[in-house]
């Protein structure tokens, strides 16, 4: 069932208007709220959202329409696009994390790295060919070495370049090598196909890592599609 939601409107309308749906956007690298500076559209709906006192994205009843699909657009913030189908719906809030972008400034605590995926290391004189909109995210070895997914999946820009992090829930550990190091892969697929994975790479915990920072020279974080394995 929908709720009465405190939306910024006069009490006498509050009473008589209720939720059709709502939208809650997190920054999936600190979990805040972000309410500002984006585009949030619901395809189909006629009018909307309202962003109420709390940040959320709000359509009411009255916000008739068949709905196609809900898209963010985070203009000039650093994240990626988002779209949610219907079917990816929950009544009557549905929280969607954004995917931070090669541009995030992340902070210290963020494990990671920024990296670049390409199609083969044999390339024409006119440079490497890049893979585009590849869904990538890390794999983590955890202090029981067992591998674990991290939830936080982001994709390759035009330039195949992409930002991958680590997030661990409180009651989750890595195994620690020395030097705090964590033992992670990462995992590659386009067009939902079946995912590739890379070597080994040891990340530093709670640092972002590039090719300027990583042990291994300028190539070291940057992937071919080619090499990766099923």
């Amino acid at each position: 069932m929908t709720r009465p939601f405190a939306v910024q409107l006069p009490v006498d309308q509050l009473v008589l208007r209720q939720v059709r749906f709502a939208v809650e956007l997190l920054d999936a690298v600190t979990l805040s709220r972000v309410s500002a500076g984006v585009k949030v559209v619901a395809e189909g709906i006629l009018g909307g959202p309202i962003v109420n006192a709390g940040g959320l994205f709000v359509w009411l009843k009255d916000h008739t329409g068949d709905l196609q699909r809900i898209t963010v657009d985070p203009r000039l913030l650093p994240y990626e696009d988002a779209t949610l189908l219907p079917t990816e719906l929950k009544d009557p809030l549905t929280t969607i994390e954004l995917s931070p972008s090669v541009s995030y400034p992340f902070s210290f605590g963020t494990t990671g790295f920024r990296g670049r995926l390409i199609e083969s290391r044999i390339f024409p004189s006119t440079g490497p060919t890049p893979v585009q909109n590849a869904a990538v995210h890390l794999r983590w070895l955890d202090s029981d070495d067992v591998w674990q997914e991290a939830p936080t999946i982001s994709h390759t820009d035009e330039t195949g370049a992409f930002a991958a992090i680590l997030r661990l829930t409180p009651n989750q550990a890595p195994r620690l090598d020395p030097g705090d190091t964590v033992t992670v892969r990462l995992t590659a697929s386009r067009d939902q196909g079946i995912p590739r994975n890379s070597g080994d790479l040891k990340l530093v915990q709670g640092r972002m890592a590039d090719p300027a920072t990583f042990d291994g020279g300028r190539d070291a974080l940057t992937f071919a599609w080619d090499e990766l394995q099923p």
